[in-house]
């Protein structure tokens, strides 16, 4: 009867082990939220070019990643480091009428494996998003410029 217990228990315990080893093995399963632009960094501006008129004040970076969640769209993941940057330079403008002029972009991706593993993350096009390539962050450095009151 001894024996019974020990049996039903010791396949209980493989069965549990087995359970947490599958679920560990398909990917993440939490959605990705870009982050979000606070209240003060509605009003920073996002240019294409260097502004007229307006005075250097520094540079800031913007970032963003999808750590753990589902692999996001290139247009989330931007927009989540976008609002990152815009939240940085409302601080740095302490209040001024901010304008940002983007630098340099970077997105990198990971490979998504069978059982949804990822490989090391590698800078890659948003054209190569797809099933089995996935945006894992995203990084924007700009500069900020002081374009007078508010």
């Amino acid at each position: 009867m001894n024996t019974k217990i020990v049996s039903h228990t010791h396949k209980v315990v493989i069965g549990a082990t087995l359970a947490l080893f599958m679920a560990g093995c398909f990917g993440p399963t939490v959605p990705y939220v870009p982050k979000e632009l606070e209240k003060q960094a509605r009003s920073v501006t996002v240019a294409k070019s260097t502004p007229y008129n307006c005075r250097l004040l520094g540079e800031v970076e913007g970032q963003d990643d999808a750590e753990g969640k589902i692999g996001p769209s290139y247009e989330k993941i931007r927009e989540g480091a976008l609002n990152d940057l815009r939240n940085t330079a409302a601080d740095v403008a302490h209040g001024k009428r901010a304008l940002v002029a983007p630098t340099h972009e970077k997105l990198m991706c990971s490979s998504v494996g069978f059982f949804g593993g990822r490989s090391t993350p590698f800078e890659c096009k948003p054209n190569a998003l797809g099933k089995k390539v996935v945006a894992q962050s995203y990084r924007i450095h700009a500069q900020v410029f002081d374009c007078g009151e508010k």
